[in-house]
């Protein structure tokens, strides 16, 4: 594979150089404009435009969104959730999970039937709180371990 370029032939997706720095500014804030994105690549702003729009149009870019100061909203303490279930009850946990305000994100990986979350509390009494009398009350929870994230070095994702 080329150093300038993203291929997945297999999707017969292809991302060049200025896709992907398109795809890293848009990252890094949702609300820049065709015409700063125009600028920072070196072409027009209709020619950015259309490129987002196709990469909206595969799927890409699935959507524009918000990242919010968890601070700045009472969520001082970031935590990561060890959540285990019952076999049979993994995917209906997994979707209580997602609908939770204070859960960023619920991922499953092989090997266990687990489920991992980052979530943001109060702070360590709020965690409790959380865990005892909003996480363990999904049925088919069957054990959650948690630990309190002290330090994040990054946060931003580009690709899912």
């Amino acid at each position: 594979m080329r150093e300038d370029s993203l291929d997945f032939d297999k999707l017969g997706i292809h991302l060049d150089k200025t896709d992907i720095r398109i795809l890293k500014l848009l990252a890094n804030d949702s609300r820049i404009s065709y015409a700063e994105i125009a600028r920072e690549v070196h072409l027009s702003r209709m020619a950015v435009r259309e490129r987002v729009m196709k990469m909206l149009e595969e799927g890409i870019i699935e959507r524009f969104t918000v990242q919010l100061n968890s601070k700045k909203v009472g969520l001082n303490t970031p935590v990561f959730l060890q959540v285990k279930a019952i076999p049979n009850k993994l995917n209906d946990v997994a979707d209580e999970l997602v609908k939770h305000p204070q859960i960023e994100s619920v991922y499953v990986m092989t090997g266990k039937n687990e489920l991992y979350a980052e979530a943001f509390v109060e702070d360590v009494e709020g965690l409790e709180k959380f865990v005892f009398e909003e996480i363990y009350k999904i049925e088919g929870i069957t054990e959650v371990e948690y630990n309190i994230i002290t330090k994040k070095y990054k946060s931003r994702r580009l690709f899912t």
